[in-house]
């Protein structure tokens, strides 16, 4: 019985991660499918909607939306939206803390949002080593004391938890490591269990 309940567990968690891709998959196409088909089935003459319109009207606003940005009008709302939520004492904490936290990975393009390294740091005598990112190389843009020449800051995230350290280090106090972002991120959030090198 202990080598079935082995072979269960070890089923569940090579199946779980697919499970909920699939279910938060389907979750959105069907909102896309029930919010936007709703209207469509209301704008559209009697017939003319399609099992599928509402997903695919999804995709075209989303993609209207992200050229919409380019205008400067646009661009104009939308800071004067965030300057709006930041007045809003709950609804600040928590749409910064996902802008920016989605905002990390939107920017790997950038090479120091693509940097992933390791801190030498010393436990009770013993040492041990953190997985960070360099989130910031230049100070200028913040105000005096924050940062100086030739620091970084790097970003500790927590495991299993949205959640971390922001440190100012010196560059020399940080060994850069071979391996993407998404991947050492998804090392640190499952505590180390991943086993995929996941090399640039």
């Amino acid at each position: 019985m202990k080598r079935v309940g082995t072979i269960l567990f070890q089923g569940l968690v090579a199946l779980l991660p697919a499970i909920l891709t699939l279910y938060i998959l389907f979750w959105l196409v069907s909102s896309a499918e029930t919010v936007l088909g709703g209207m469509l089935k209301l704008l559209l003459p009697s017939g003319w909607y399609i099992p599928g319109m509402g997903l695919l009207a999804g995709l075209v606003v989303t993609f209207l939306f992200g050229l919409a940005l380019n205008a400067f009008l646009v661009r104009r709302l939308l800071d004067l939206g965030e300057r709006l939520a930041d007045h809003i004492p709950l609804v600040k904490t928590l749409y910064g803390s996902l802008k920016d936290f989605i905002g990390f990975f939107a920017k790997q393009r950038d090479s120091q949002f693509n940097q992933v390294v390791t801190m030498d740091l010393e436990f009770g005598g013993k040492p041990m080593r953190m997985i960070g990112f360099v989130t910031r190389s230049d100070f200028s843009s913040l105000p005096a004391g924050i940062g100086e020449e030739g620091e970084i800051a790097v970003y500790l995230p927590l495991s299993y938890q949205i959640g971390g350290y922001t440190v100012i280090v010196p560059r020399s106090s940080v060994k850069p490591v071979n391996m993407s972002t998404h991947r050492a991120m998804g090392f640190v959030v499952t505590g180390g269990m991943t086993t995929d090198k996941g090399l640039k």
